[in-house]
C-alpha cells in the first residue's frame, strides 16, 4: 500500500503490530559524467522494491506500507548538482518521522539507503537508537551496517566471486566507481550514460594532514579501528575539498550487471537478518564507521 493514498479510516484499520512501513532515503548527488544525480535515491527505490518482495515472502501476514521517498542526505559530494543537508537536520527529521508513526501505533520503519556520507550514517543511527530507546520504535537502515562491511572489505561480503577488494564500495571504490555503476547496470541500465566502459579508474588521494595526524594519535592510544576510519575519512575529505577534482572514485570501466546483482544479493541477505531480528523483538543497534566519534554529526555543514 502507498501511505499517501490511504484514508484516515484505512490507517485506523491497520493492525499496527503487524504493519511495516518502508521508505527510500538518499540525496541527489554528483556521481561523475556517467551516472545521474539521482543515482543514490534511485538505487534506494529499486532496492526498496526488493525489500518488499523479501518481506512479502518471509512475513506474508504483515501489511506493507510504502512512504514517499525522502531525497535527503548529509555529506553529499560538493560538486555541481549535489544537494546537501546538515546531519542534525537529517537526524531530527528521521526521529520526527518515527515519533509521528509511533504516535499512530506503528512499530517499524525499514529504510532503503545508498549514501555513504560519514555524518549521514551517524545521523541515521543516532535517530534509530533514540527512536528505539524513547519510543520502542524500530527504525532500521541496513546500509549503516553494509557500508561498514564494504569499507572493511569484510570476508562475508567477499565470499561472492564477483566482489573483491578495491571494487566492493571500499575506499578505492568509494563513489560512482565499480560498485555503484554495477548497481545501476543491474537496477536501471538505461540511466547509465554511454561510454561508461571507457571511464578509467580514479584513485583516492592521500589523507588530509589533520586527519592523518588524528589517526596516528588514536592508533597510539590503542584505538586502531578508529585510527583506520579516520585515515579513510581523511582521504574522503581531501577528495571532497578539491573542487577541481573528479566526481567519482573507483573504476567505472570494470562495472557489470553481474557484479551489481552480486552486491544486491549480499545486501538483501543482510537486510533480511536485520528485519527478522526487529520483527522478533530484538534490539538492532549498528555501528557505522566513526560511531565512536559520532559527535562529528554536530559539526556545521
Amino acid at each position: 500500500m502507498e501511505y499517501r493514498e490511504l484514508t484516515t479510516d484505512e490507517i485506523g484499520e491497520l493492525d499496527k503490530s503487524k504493519t511495516v512501513l518502508l521508505m527510500a532515503l538518499s540525496p541527489l548527488e554528483a556521481h561523475g559524467a556517467h551516472l545521474p544525480l539521482e543515482t543514490d535515491i534511485l538505487v534506494a527505490e529499486k532496492l526498496l522494491e526488493r525489500y518488499i518482495e523479501l518481506l512479502q515472502e518471509k512475513f506474508p501476514d504483515y501489511d506493507l506500507v510504502r512512504l514517499p521517498s525522502l531525497p535527503m542526505g548529509s555529506d553529499a559530494l560538493p560538486r555541481p548538482g549535489s544537494l546537501d543537508f546538515p546531519a542534525r537536520l537529517l537526524e531530527k527529521t528521521l526521529y520526527s518521522l518515527a515519533r509521528n508513526m509511533a504516535g499512530w501505533g506503528f512499530k517499524y520503519l525499514f529504510i532503503a539507503d545508498n549514501h555513504g556520507g560519514p555524518r549521514h550514517l551517524l545521523a541515521c543511527e543516532a535517530a534509530a537508537r533514540k527512536a528505539y530507546r524513547r519510543l520502542g520504535f524500530y527504525l532500521i537502515n541496513p546500509f549503516n551496517r553494509e557500508f561498514a562491511l564494504m569499507m572493511n572489505q569484510d570476508p562475508w561480503l567477499l565470499e561472492s566471486d564477483e566482489l573483491d577488494k578495491g571494487s566492493c564500495g571500499d575506499l578505492h571504490d568509494l563513489h560512482g566507481g565499480t560498485n555503484e555503476t554495477s548497481l545501476m547496470l543491474a537496477l536501471s541500465p538505461d540511466k547509465v550514460r554511454e561510454g561508461q566502459e571507457k571511464i578509467p579508474q580514479e584513485k583516492p588521494p592521500p589523507p588530509a594532514p589533520l586527519f592523518a595526524f588524528a589517526a596516528r594519535v588514536f592508533k597510539a592510544l590503542g584505538r586502531k579501528k578508529t585510527g583506520e576510519e579516520l585515515m579513510n575519512l581523511g582521504s574522503t575529505a581531501a577528495w571532497a575539498a578539491d573542487k577541481e577534482g573528479s566526481s567519482y572514485i573507483g573504476a567505472p570501466d570494470s562495472a557489470s550487471k553481474v557484479r551489481g546483482e552480486a552486491m544486491l544479493a549480499k545486501r538483501l541477505e543482510n537486510a533480511e537478518e536485520l528485519f527478522t531480528r526487529a520483527i522478533n523483538g530484538e534490539a538492532v543497534p549498528m555501528k557505522p564507521p566513526l560511531w565512536s566519534l559520532r559527535i562529528l554529526r554536530f559539526l556545521p555543514i
